[in-house]
């Protein structure tokens, strides 16, 4: 991805879910990246909200609106999403040989439970990896693609290629069973 690339994203907080454009500001930069901070080198203070421009809101009472720019405070990020296949995955989106330091992981089915939403999707693990290990991972954002999103309060669902769930902000988690 190059730094002068935006892409819609979903921001879904306890009070409204945004949907708007995000400009990754590094490169070869991922939303995961941007929610979990790309290096603790950097100020203690920085990095503590995502900016969208061109956002429309949605309400929890059914109101709606737009604004032009909207600044999220990471931390009651619940989860967030992209529409577009790719957009949200870094290297292992692209086909061919993939670079060093490239992990292949394999691929979990699982449903996550959260204050107001049911997830279904894909979460991935190195071979030898639980699912535990991945949750004690230190950071913040669980990687999902494939994902369903289901509002237990209303009647709204929304599928994403690629979701990001605020692990601090799960109920519960565990593999779907297939059948």
């Amino acid at each position: 991805m190059r730094q002068t690339d935006k892409f819609e994203i979903m921001i879904f907080v306890e009070t409204e879910v945004l949907k708007g454009l995000i400009f990754i500001s590094t490169p070869e930069g991922r939303l995961l990246d941007e929610l979990n901070g790309r290096s603790q080198m950097e100020p203690e203070n920085r990095d503590k909200f995502i900016m969208i421009n061109d956002v429309d809101i949605w309400h929890m009472d059914g109101k709606e609106e737009k604004t032009s720019v909207a600044h999220i405070n990471k931390e009651n990020i619940e989860m967030s999403g992209t529409t577009t296949i790719n957009t949200g995955r870094g290297i292992g989106a692209s086909t061919g040989p993939k670079p060093y330091p490239f992990t292949d992981k394999l691929p979990v089915k699982v449903r996550i439970e959260m204050n107001g939403y049911t997830i279904i999707g894909d979460m991935y693990r190195i071979s030898h990896q639980q699912v535990e290990h991945v949750l004690k991972e230190r950071s913040a954002f669980l990687p999902l693609t494939n994902a369903e999103v289901i509002s237990t309060k209303y009647d709204k669902q929304w599928s994403l290629s690629f979701l990001a769930v605020n692990k601090w902000k799960m109920l519960s988690l565990h593999e779907q069973r297939t059948v």
